[in-house]
């Protein structure tokens, strides 16, 4: 009990102190210090009242100038005018410190997630002195902020890039793709071998939907080879597994006049269309009538020898 009323008396006392100190600056007096506490304790309203009566009584009185610039950055403000005026007649004193200013109050923001305000504050601090734009490169980056990174020390994006990588490469399935979307925002260095990883998946699967999916996702690294081939007149063999189907699509000159037969020595195999409609195995396979040429072989057994000819009827009228 005791210890709650002495915490009750020195919330009164403090509550009467601010009393007096805004009493005074009501009043347009108060002194430097005053000016201070009622800044540190939230008070800025009334902080900035006393920063205006000093400056207006003494003009030269830098300290109240570089005060009240602390008080607008407190407030996430520019000051640039407050501490020109400061460093105007004290520049030993006040060029150095103005840049630390910023950059304390920057970090005070971001600590309370308002990012573009920190932002804000950080360039005028880069502004002021260029020297701390490495030191707060490496801040961020220890904390975790990587596109303000980047926007000071841009010499992290590859060591970014490596770390999202890596934990990207530590992942299966598609919770692999959020990491390495952000390895590419940072740095192009491991755009290839995911681009490669991903038609590797896309090669392994076997629903249309799955193999289109990952070669999206390997298209946002990098050119991706043609997910068909075009076959000009001839006779071509297929060797498929099991359930294994061509790893793309068949398709044929535009123009021709289409003459084609497939055969194998079982007739287990199907013809896959890119609408989903499948011909099933059972006589020599003639291709019917399509609006587009274009189908994937899927073998039902084992396909040692699955034989395609492809004719251009138009030459044999001839």
């Amino acid at each position: 009990m005791k210890t709650t009323n002495g915490l009750r008396v020195r919330i009164i006392v403090l509550a009467a102190v601010f009393c007096c100190m805004a009493a005074t600056a009501s009043c347009g007096q108060g002194t430097l210090d005053d000016a201070r506490k009622l800044m540190d304790g939230g008070q800025y309203r009334l902080s900035e009242a006393v920063f205006e009566a000093l400056v207006q009584r003494n003009g030269q009185n830098a300290d109240a100038w570089y005060w009240w610039g602390v008080c607008r950055l407190k407030q996430g403000q520019v000051a640039d005018q407050l501490f020109l005026k400061a460093v105007g007649l004290e520049p030993s004193k006040y060029s150095t410190m103005i840049g630390k200013a910023y950059q304390q109050e920057a970090e005070a923001f971001l600590a309370q997630g308002k990012t573009n305000t920190a932002r804000n504050l950080f360039d005028c601090a880069v502004s002021w002195d260029k020297a701390l734009k490495p030191v707060i490169g490496r801040n961020l980056f220890n904390l975790g902020h990587y596109d303000l990174t980047v926007r000071y020390a841009p010499e992290y994006r590859a060591t970014i890039a490596d770390s999202f990588y890596a934990k990207g490469e530590a992942l299966d399935g598609k919770d692999c793709l959020l990491y390495y979307r952000k390895a590419k925002k940072y740095s192009a260095r491991h755009n290839e071998a995911i681009k490669e990883k991903l038609l590797a998946i896309a090669a392994a699967c076997f629903e249309e939907k799955d193999i289109q999916f990952w070669r999206n996702a390997a298209a946002e690294f990098g050119e991706i080879p043609p997910d068909f081939k075009i076959y000009q007149p001839g006779t071509y063999t297929f060797s498929l597994k099991a359930g294994e189907k061509t790893d793309h699509w068949i398709m044929f000159p535009v123009g021709m006049l289409l003459g084609l037969n497939i055969s194998s020595s079982d007739y287990k195999y199907q013809l896959l269309y890119d609408d989903g409609e499948v011909i099933k195995d059972g006589e020599n396979v003639v291709l019917p009538h399509k609006t587009r040429q274009k189908f994937k072989l899927i073998a039902i057994t084992d396909q040692p020898k699955i034989t395609m000819v492809v004719k251009d009827n138009r030459l044999s009228r001839k």
